[in-house]
């Protein structure tokens, strides 16, 4: 049987850098394949390769040859018609492939009338057609802006401008990294049945071994550039090579186990939580804690409906309360829009609130003013999703790792500054020698390690985590929170880990609070949590983990 998409000796160099190594891979029609890797492991290189997107300087070799045409032979004009029509790609971060200034309907018309398959009107019937077809059956979602959508609908929006002209083959470079787990699966069940449906081929690029069990047929796992081994993805476990055996074991994230240092004691209806140490355990003594949140309310001004009445407020923090106790790890879960991220600007005192009040260190922080508010800001530090985005390119790691010195009013001279960088640098896996050098040096997982450094620099007593390591391929992922670990058990550092992935969330947090609408609906022990899970929103969010083992989709 003649393969839909065959490609055979696949090379490409970028300069002098061979990127793509003797690669050969095949896809039929109706299958899905799983191209699985590291980052820099050749994924997304070999995608854009099929699609002849290279970059100039890259030298392309071998035969790629879709429904026995070689695409490497085609000129510039084939390739564009063949973009699009023949073959869709779906990015991985769709706020950044859609155009902002245009509403979604037309950009799924545009990609109907650039390749001249239908008229204006048509075209935007087909667009409408097409919307629906991956579950935006809203009559407005066409007339509606990227910014005004979630990030699974975007993600909706991209993949009805990739099939629209219902190509053969479609190319799905990491499409659920950023969403939710309950997204993610409406996301993959939807390209699971485009599949079915049109007898398209997939090509499904992704870090997350969990995903590609449950949605490819086949997978195909990269190093360096060069595909090391193949195999039914029902198999995952069977895989034979080095490489593909690491990468599961680094997917496997085992349990958070119950440390000797706390006794965590959870009431009947869940409320009442006190941590204590070893030492206070003893003694009998309770420890307070080191963060505290009362009754929590934070409004977004709505719309305004009309000149004549004020707009309602959104609410997306309602009531919320939680505790953290000194070398405390809890974890925060829940959808997109469920008001995590308001509530976390909320507890780091960037967002004003309405109600309630945060307490760190015992004193009032949401209200703290001035250089009350400095003090205590050094107590608590953030790292974020993407440190490449929270660091200046122009500042050396040095410089960027000290930046939070200036909330420490007697801050310290330039040799104990540089004393204290290399001392952090050490603290997180990185040479102090680092600190001569600039953000774009260094890989996503070295980056992450500096914005770690830059939160410990003024010796935190909470670090809270914003979606950390989702980004991050399983191998570097595992890293980091074998880092994270060890330090809060080194320095008896206290986190709030903010996560979509409850597979991080079971591996890194004491306590888990579940977040729902602006409102906690379930807290406890992480273990008990996701053993028992008491309320309907819980079970769903774990149900919708992809687990490796499970039952495909």
């Amino acid at each position: 049987m003649t393969a839909l998409l065959a490609i055979d000796s696949l090379d490409v160099h970028i300069g002098d850098v061979h990127v793509i190594k003797k690669l050969s891979l095949q896809v039929q029609a109706g299958e899905v394949l799983g191209l699985v890797g590291a980052s820099g492991s050749g994924k997304s290189m070999t995608a854009l390769a099929v699609l002849r997107l290279l970059p100039p300087r890259a030298r392309l070799s071998g035969s790629l040859r879709l429904r026995g045409a070689d695409i490497g032979a085609m000129t510039d004009a084939e390739l564009q018609a063949m973009r699009g029509r023949d073959i869709g790609m779906v990015f991985q971060e769709p706020m950044t492939a859609l155009n902002p200034l245009m509403r979604v309907g037309d950009q799924v018309a545009e990609t109907v009338r650039l390749h001249g398959a239908a008229s204006r009107a048509a075209a935007h019937t087909l667009a409408r057609e097409t919307l629906a077809s991956v579950g935006l059956r809203d009559d407005l979602t066409g007339d509606r802006y990227p910014h005004e959508l979630s990030g699974g609908q975007r993600q909706r929006v991209a993949i009805a401008i990739a099939v629209v002209l219902r190509p053969a083959l479609l190319i799905a470079d990491e499409p659920t990294t950023a969403l939710d787990v309950s997204t993610q699966a409406q996301v993959l069940v939807l390209l699971r049945e485009l599949v079915r449906e049109r007898r398209m081929g997939l090509i499904l690029v992704s870090h997350d071994l969990a995903v590609i069990s449950q949605v490819s047929d086949r997978v195909a796992v990269m190093q360096d550039g060069a595909v090391v081994e193949t195999g039914a993805s029902t198999a995952l476990r069977q895989l034979h090579h080095p490489y593909a055996k690491a990468l599961l074991a680094a997917a496997e994230l085992a349990p958070k186990a119950v440390t000797p240092a706390f006794a965590v004691a959870v009431a009947v209806g869940g409320t009442a939580i006190a941590a204590l140490s070893d030492a206070a355990v003893a003694a009998g003594a309770a420890i307070n804690p080191i963060l505290e949140v009362r009754g929590l309310v934070r409004d977004y001004p709505g719309r305004r409906r009309s000149l004549w009445s004020a707009p309602p407020a959104l609410r997306a923090v309602n009531q919320v309360s939680l505790t953290l106790y000194p070398g405390e790890n809890v974890g925060l879960v829940g959808e997109s829009g469920s008001g995590k991220s308001s509530l976390l600007r909320s507890i780091l005192a960037l967002d004003p609130v309405q109600a309630g009040e945060v307490r760190l260190l015992g004193e009032a922080f949401s209200a703290a003013r001035g250089s009350a508010l400095r003090r205590l800001r050094r107590s608590i530090q953030a790292v974020f999703q993407d440190p490449y985005g929270s660091f200046d390119p122009q500042w050396t790691v040095a410089r960027l790792i000290a930046e939070p010195y200036y909330l420490v009013e007697a801050a310290p001279n330039a040799a104990e500054r540089r004393r204290r960088v290399a001392m952090v640098l050490e603290q997180v896996g990185l040479a102090p020698s680092d600190a001569a050098r600039f953000p774009h040096e260094f890989s996503g997982g070295q980056r992450q390690r500096i914005a770690i450094a830059r939160a410990l620099i003024t010796e935190p007593a909470v670090i809270v985590f914003d979606e950390a390591v989702s980004a991050l391929d399983v191998l570097v992922r595992a890293q980091i929170l074998s880092l994270l670990d060890d330090l809060s058990a080194r320095l008896k550092l206290a986190y709030l880990f903010v996560s979509h992935d409850l597979n991080v969330v079971r591996a890194i947090a004491d306590r888990v609070y579940v977040m729902q609408r602006g409102r906690i609906v379930e807290e406890g022990a992480t273990a008990q949590v996701f053993a028992s899970p008491q309320h309907e929103y819980t079970r769903a969010l774990i149900a919708a983990t992809p687990r490796i083992g499970a039952a495909p989709i």
